[in-house]
């Protein structure tokens, strides 16, 4: 089944390649038959017994399980959205026709990168994974092949392959030291095999090996202030894309992080690798304040949010415990949904009003009911207002933090101001946004098909998981948890 995951993206990329007529339709089948592969590898990871397949070269447990599942539901929700999107493009001329045929290969063989990077056993194997998520997105970001989206993608390429180089010494660090411990140099780069031996490894090189790591995939995750990249990659990708790369990619480039963080514990010990965190996720969201409360563009306004949301990741996972761990695992969650959503409604807000300026956004929750409302409360939602999920989560990582050693407090301390302050600043421009009354020389509606399921579904959803969060998820985020205690091999 694992294979078949990793197979359906490929085989629909190929679908496309070969049937340029339909490839809006391979793209679309390819995402459905990704999503519900997604959702039973997944599903089978969170009883919390890790396990090998395809010969050793696929290790799964239920970090690997939780980033295919988002993986799977955000690419089928970009996937699924992109081609009444770009048909919209096509019919305003700022596409040729020929053009979402290429969208749509490097869509599929972005999931597919994106999919391989937790399924390796092998870090060097997931480390040329990341670094062909970079490839593959980076002709996505610049898809108008223009001069602020050339600018923008040249920019992602090269500080994102840049970063991947520092974290390329960060696995050459670890199999130099693990050669020296492990009989087999074969399985110097297993992840279990690493795990299970973390302890006799070199402290003072893992040291080193996490910090390069954490520079390096931390530059591709978002985080500050590496982070430079990722507002005008977002402000400048196709909407769908944006839901991507906010959602699922830096997803992925935070679980290469993690993975290094158990290890680093295992060798060093004490609260080296969770120190580290705590100061670059603290970090994060102390930089994406002043941005947000100046911001000018929707996109770009999101996208600090994703610099912020990632450093609260990070930081629960620094701050540890049951509780920090759980809440840590359920916000990489909440903010994949949240945030695809929210793109998902910027582009269809840019496409009717011919802007992304929010001095130009107004009246949108008159001129575009679902999409206000979905953009007002969404906003609500991903700035951590109850009774939505986001708001569960933030509170678990802050409880968990001020009950913690005084590091994870004064963390949880710059937590809970950025918080405060975000939320207000994000609300202010999207009140205004939806709001004010349109204007009157506003493009005729015409909603894109099933707006509904990618709009108000996932908003249901964030509203739904801050009251009840149902077993199937409790059960995952609680085995998502235990692998980052280190209790789960």
């Amino acid at each position: 089944m694992t294979l078949a995951l990793l197979a359906a993206p490929l085989l629909a990329a190929l679908g496309c390649l070969a049937l340029p007529r339909a490839a809006a339709w391979a793209s679309s089948l390819g995402a459905l038959a990704t999503l519900g592969l997604g959702f039973a590898v997944a599903a089978g990871t969170f009883g919390g017994t890790a396990r090998y397949e395809a010969g050793g070269y696929v290790y799964l447990d239920a970090l690997s399980g939780l980033i295919v599942l988002i993986v799977a539901l955000v690419g089928a929700a970009a996937a699924l959205r992109s081609p009444a999107y770009l048909a919209r493009e096509v019919a305003h001329g700022t596409i040729p026709p020929t053009q979402p045929r290429w969208y749509y290969v490097w869509l599929q063989l972005s999931l597919f990168a994106m999919l391989a990077v937790p399924l390796l056993d092998n870090l060097g194997l997931m480390w040329v994974a990341v670094e062909a998520t970079t490839v593959t997105t980076a002709l996505l970001v610049g898809f108008y092949r223009r001069g602020h989206a050339l600018e923008a993608a040249w920019k992602y390429l090269v500080l994102c392959t840049a970063g991947i180089a520092i974290a390329l010494f960060g696995v050459l660090l670890t199999y130099y030291a693990a050669v020296h411990v492990l009989p087999d140099e074969a399985a110097a780069l297993s992840w279990a095999a690493l795990r299970a031996n973390a302890a006799h490894l070199d402290p003072e090189l893992m040291k080193l090996a996490f910090a390069l790591v954490l520079v390096g995939y931390g530059t591709k995750a978002g985080l500050a202030p590496m982070h430079t990249w990722l507002p005008d990659a977002h402000g400048q990708a196709p909407a769908p894309v944006s839901a991507l790369l906010s959602g699922a990619l830096l997803s992925c480039a935070l679980y290469a992080v993690l993975r290094y963080h158990l290890l680093a514990v295992g060798a060093v010990g004490g609260t080296y690798s969770a120190d580290l965190l705590l100061l670059f996720g603290a970090l994060s969201i102390a930089v994406a304040v002043p941005f947000v409360l100046v911001q000018h563009d929707l996109k770009r306004l999101f996208a600090y949010s994703s610099v912020e949301h990632i450093g609260i990741v990070a930081l629960g996972v620094g701050v540890g415990g049951r509780l920090g761990l759980f809440a840590a695992a359920f916000h990489l969650f909440n903010h994949a949904v949240a945030k695809s959503m929210l793109f998902l409604a910027a582009g269809a807000i840019g496409q009717r009003y011919g802007t992304l300026r929010l001095a130009r956004l107004r009246g949108v929750a008159e001129a575009m009911p679902l999409e206000g409302v979905v953009l007002l409360a969404g906003t609500l939602a991903i700035a951590g207002s109850p009774p939505f999920a986001p708001f569960a989560s933030e509170l678990g990582i802050a409880l968990a933090g001020f009950a913690g050693r005084p590091a994870a407090v004064a963390a949880s301390v710059v937590l809970v101001t950025g918080t405060v302050l975000i939320f207000g600043g994000m609300l202010y421009h999207v009140i205004q946004v939806t709001l004010r009354a349109a204007p009157a020389n506003l493009a005729p509606a015409t909603p894109l098909p099933f707006g509904w399921a990618f709009l108000a579904l996932p908003l249901a959803a964030l509203l739904v998981g801050g009251i009840w969060l149902p077993p199937f998820l409790t059960d995952a985020f609680t085995a998502v948890g235990a692998v980052l205690e280190g209790s789960t091999p």
